[in-house]
C-alpha cells in the first residue's frame, strides 16, 4: 500500500535524477519548506499539488500514488480522457462498463477512468454511475485524496438532478461543500465554482430563485477574485433568465450583454447557442416579435437539442403577431428534448400546449384548445411556481372557468 514515505521518496529521486533544487520544483506554486516536508513523508499533497509536481517531473500524477499499474490502463485513462473532451460518451460507457465487474484496481488511474464513465452515465443515462461513484471514493480516501473524493462524490448530484429528486440533489451538494472545506490542504477554485453553481441550478428547480440568484452571484464574485473566469457565460445567462421570470427586464438585458461578452472568448459551439436562444427569448420579453422572427430564422439550429426551443419562441412571436396558422406550425413541431431534466426547461416547453390552446381558442374550436391546455396542465403540476406554469394554469382556468 502506498504511503507517505513513498510520495516522498519518488518526488525526491525524480527530482535529484533530474538535477533540480527544491526551489526548483516548488517554483510559485508552493513553499521550499512544504515540499521538504513531502519529501521526507511529513505532510501529504493535494492531488493539485501531485499533479503540478508531476507536470514539472514529465510523469503522470498517477505514478507517485501506486506501486505498480498496467500499460493498459494507463492508456485507457488517456483515451477516455480524449474521448470525454470529444462528448463521445456513448464510447466512454461501452469502454469501461465491461470492467465494472471488479477488474479494475484499486489505483488512481482506475478511479480518474470511473470518474469519466460517471459524467457518460449521466450524458447517455445508463445505469452503474452510483456504484462507480462509490468504488472511486473509496479509492481516493484510501490515499487521503479528500478533495478528489469530494469531487467524485459531486458528481451524484448530476445523477439526482436526472431522476428530479432535486432536494437529494441539494443535500448532497450542501454536504460536499462541508466535506471539501473541512478537508481540503489548498484552494480548487474550479470546483469551488462548480458547487455554488450547482446550488444555484439546484435551488431554481426546487422554486427557491432567490437563493439561486444569491448562489450564482457568489459563484460570479469567486471567478473575479480569482481571475479565472469559470462557467461565467452560463452563470450570467442563469441571472439574466432570473430576472427574466422576475419581470427586471433591464437587469436581464444588462447580465445577457455580459454573458455574450464572455460567450465571444470561450468560442463554444453550445454556449453560444444557448446565447443566441436567450437573445429570442428576450426580444420576445421585450414585444420586439418581428425582431425575434427574424433571430429565430438566423439563428436556426437544425438538428441541434436547441432546434426545438427555437420553433417555441418562433412560434410565442408569432401568436402574438396574430399569425396563427404559423404559430401553429412552428409550436406543432417542438418537443421536450431527452436531456431535459430542469424544471423551468421542462416548463417552458409545456408552455407551446398553452399558447396553442389559445390559438384555437381564438378560432373558436374551443374542444381543442380545453385538450391542448389540460395536456400542459397536467405536465406541470408537480412543477413548482414559475412564469411558465403560471402562464400554463391561468390559460388552463381560463377555458375551463
Amino acid at each position: 500500500m502506498t504511503s507517505k514515505q513513498t510520495i516522498g521518496d519518488k518526488i525526491k529521486s525524480l527530482r535529484t535524477s533530474k538535477r533540480l533544487t527544491q526551489s526548483d520544483l516548488a517554483g510559485g506554486d508552493m513553499t521550499k519548506s512544504m515540499l521538504s516536508q513531502i519529501e521526507n513523508g511529513r505532510a501529504l499533497p493535494s492531488m493539485r499539488s501531485l499533479q503540478i509536481l508531476a507536470a514539472r517531473l514529465g510523469v503522470d500524477a498517477g505514478y507517485f500514488l501506486e506501486e505498480e499499474e498496467s500499460a493498459d490502463l494507463t492508456r485507457l485513462v488517456h483515451d477516455m480522457e480524449a474521448q470525454f473532451k470529444r462528448k463521445n460518451y456513448q464510447a466512454i460507457v461501452s469502454a469501461v462498463k465491461p470492467l465494472m465487474d471488479g477488474r479494475l484496481p484499486m489505483t488512481v488511474n482506475a478511479a480518474r477512468l470511473m470518474g469519466f464513465y460517471v459524467n457518460a452515465c449521466y450524458y447517455t443515462g445508463a445505469e452503474g454511475g452510483e456504484e462507480a461513484i462509490r468504488r472511486a471514493v473509496e479509492i481516493y480516501e484510501r490515499f487521503n485524496l479528500y478533495v478528489e473524493s469530494a469531487k467524485v462524490q459531486y458528481l451524484a448530484y448530476a445523477l439526482l438532478f436526472t431522476q428530479s429528486r432535486y432536494s437529494e440533489s441539494l443535500e448532497l451538494i450542501l454536504r460536499v461543500r462541508e466535506d471539501y472545506v473541512s478537508k481540503k490542504t489548498g484552494n480548487d477554485f474550479l470546483f469551488e465554482i462548480d458547487l455554488h453553481y450547482a446550488e444555484s441550478v439546484t435551488l431554481s428547480a426546487l422554486g427557491q430563485y432567490d437563493g439561486s440568484r444569491r448562489a450564482a452571484l457568489a459563484a460570479i464574485a469567486l471567478s473575479r477574485e480569482e481571475g479565472v473566469y469559470y462557467l461565467t457565460d452560463h452563470l450570467y445567462r442563469v441571472m439574466s433568465n432570473l430576472a427574466l421570470m422576475s419581470g427586471n427586464l433591464e437587469e436581464a438585458v444588462l447580465y445577457l450583454d455580459k454573458a455574450k461578452l464572455f460567450v465571444q472568448f470561450t468560442e463554444d459551439e453550445q454556449s453560444v447557442q444557448l446565447v443566441h436562444l436567450a437573445e429570442i427569448r428576450m426580444a420576445n420579453a421585450e414585444r420586439r416579435y418581428e425582431e425575434a422572427i427574424r433571430l429565430g430564422q438566423k439563428y436556426h439550429s437544425k438538428g441541434t437539442r436547441y432546434e426545438s426551443s427555437c420553433f417555441l419562441q418562433t412560434g410565442i412571436a408569432l401568436y402574438h403577431l396574430g399569425r396563427d396558422e404559423e404559430a401553429l406550425a412552428a409550436l406543432s413541431k417542438v418537443t421536450l428534448p431527452d436531456d431535459a431534466y430542469h424544471p423551468l426547461d421542462r416548463s417552458a416547453v409545456f408552455t407551446s400546449y398553452a399558447y396553442k390552446a389559445k390559438i384555437y381558442a381564438r378560432q373558436g374550436k374551443m374542444e381543442e384548445a380545453r385538450q391542448q391546455a389540460e395536456i400542459a396542465y397536467e405536465r406541470v403540476r408537480q412543477y413548482p411556481s414559475s412564469v411558465y406554469t403560471q402562464f400554463i394554469q391561468a390559460t388552463y382556468l381560463e377555458l375551463h372557468a
